[in-house]
């Protein structure tokens, strides 16, 4: 006997798709708010230093590139997984187009790690 009925599998579809989404978006929100307030401490780290506010530069950590890289990855993934589970197996090429971005995103990642050393 399945866990759910046929008749609450769409249900549950629609809800899991739109609470990804609403973690995504604030996941993003979130992440906004941390550089903001990391960009406002630079700053009054100048301001009190007497820098002139142009010079004021945060760097960038290539481990983004490798936390995107690793989503992108995840994506391809997922839709392999979907389209396969649906039948749907003369259109699993769309699932490598995420993770071929992934792939290139960590050869990103370890290009800007080596230049860095």
């Amino acid at each position: 006997m399945p866990f759910f009925s046929d008749d609450l599998t769409p249900v549950l579809f629609v809800v899991t798709v739109f609470s990804f989404v609403a973690v995504v978006v604030i996941a993003i929100i979130a992440a906004g708010v941390i550089k903001h307030k990391k960009e406002i401490e630079a700053y009054k780290a100048a301001i009190e230093k007497g820098l002139p506010l142009a010079d004021v530069k945060l760097p960038k950590s290539p481990v983004a590139t490798l936390k995107s890289g690793l989503v992108w990855i995840a994506i391809g993934i997922g839709l392999f997984v979907v389209i396969l589970a649906q039948g749907g197996a003369k259109s699993l090429s769309v699932s490598a187009i995420p993770t071929l971005i992934g792939f290139a995103l960590i050869v990103s990642y370890l290009v800007e790690k080596r230049a860095a050393d």
